[in-house]
């Protein structure tokens, strides 16, 4: 056998037992992407939620955090004045949740709100965001609710 049908007889090997072995692995075991992290907006309103020495702040901020955690759901923050949250809110663009919002009429037409965080604010989170993301937030604020 000469050397480049040798090589190509190689290959060929290697190629249908890389084949077989993809066709035995399940699905489950299959690596996953790595999550695209929801980023959570949020406005300087302390106490509840501010930014000192560069890091998030506050107990609502806090309470946002455990129950991100508890769902399991990678997050980033970002502190985002107000109006730059509703630019946001309105381009629709990706998933993303802004911290601190009423549930006004009309509203729940622009975006998704979640279970209350403090008082009577919310998330507010863009359309983009799915609405398994928002059942799993949920969840998880009804759940840090009952073990106050």
């Amino acid at each position: 056998m000469t050397r480049p049908a040798c090589l190509a007889a190689v290959l060929a090997i290697a190629l249908a037992a890389a084949l077989a072995q993809a066709a035995e692995t399940p699905p489950s075991a299959a690596p996953q992407p790595a999550a695209v992290p929801l980023v959570v907006h949020y406005n300087e309103r302390p106490p509840q939620h501010y930014t000192e020495r560069g890091a998030p702040r506050g107990p609502a901020i806090d309470r946002l955090t455990n129950a991100l955690n508890a769902a399991r759901i990678p997050y980033q923050l970002q502190s985002t004045p107000a109006k730059q949250q509703l630019v946001i809110l309105q381009a629709n663009k990706a998933p993303a949740c802004m911290l601190g919002w009423v549930d006004l009429p009309g509203r729940s037409d622009k975006g998704k709100l979640s279970e209350k965080i403090y008082e009577e604010r919310r998330l507010w989170c863009t359309k983009a965001t799915l609405d398994e993301t928002m059942q799993r937030i949920d969840a998880a604020l009804r759940n840090a609710a009952l073990i106050k």
